[in-house]
């Protein structure tokens, strides 16, 4: 795989809350729950590890043919624009009820992105902790503050550069829920509506190929 279609294939697969898979009849490419190509925000397919001229698709790349093989020119920096890779990873996924230490499921997947990102260049990376809005105010901004710190201070100890990354807590200010959309819910039935209020974003900007 080229490094340009490694920054396409990254914003993919480093995504949490969507699911890809490889289409059982064409394993060269990442296809959605529902079976449809992922495609990048350019509109190309992304091609798996077990991508190959055989398994091809017309409509993403065009088969070469067997006699002449196609020739093709390495891509440059200069080839690929750069842009802005988001990852929102669910708090309840990382830390347990109330805590802002990491588990050891979330280190093994911050493991994961660290490594994806020495493999680019990019311009910044920002953390961005978020709470639901139960409980008071001000604990849920410390602790939102508190999650992306964590999140920040562990891709460092992952070799991530720290002039490049920062980290703030937005609290419940910035829910992704609707309002009154889990109010009737009350004990396990909240929490589990309040879900995608808890989570920890990354935005990593200016990404491109080395």
């Amino acid at each position: 795989m080229n490094r340009a279609l490694h920054i396409a294939s990254l914003a993919c697969l480093l995504s949490m809350a969507h699911g890809a898979l490889a289409h059982p009849t064409s394993i060269g490419y990442l296809y959605d729950a529902e079976g449809q190509l992922v495609r990048s925000g350019f509109g190309s397919c992304i091609r798996t590890g077990e991508w190959a001229p055989d398994n091809a698709l017309a409509e993403c790349d065009a088969a070469p043919s067997k006699k002449e093989p196609a020739v093709t020119t390495p891509a440059t920096s200069t080839d690929t624009p750069a842009e802005s890779l988001d990852v929102s990873l669910g708090a309840d996924e990382l830390f347990d009820s109330g805590k802002a230490e990491l588990k050891p499921a979330a280190k093994a997947r911050l493991i994961k992105l660290a490594n994806d990102l020495k493999s680019i260049a990019y311009d910044s990376i920002l953390i961005t902790g978020h709470a639901d809005r139960t409980g008071p105010q001000d604990l849920n901004r410390r602790l939102s503050e508190y999650r992306a710190n964590a999140v920040h201070n562990f891709l460092v100890s992952e070799g991530i550069t720290t002039e490049k990354m920062s980290s703030t807590g937005k609290g419940s200010s910035q829910p992704v829920t609707k309002p009154g959309e889990c109010d009737k819910l009350k004990s396990v039935k909240l929490q589990a509506c309040l879900a995608p209020d808890r989570r920890v974003e990354i935005r990593v900007s200016g990404a491109r190929a080395k």
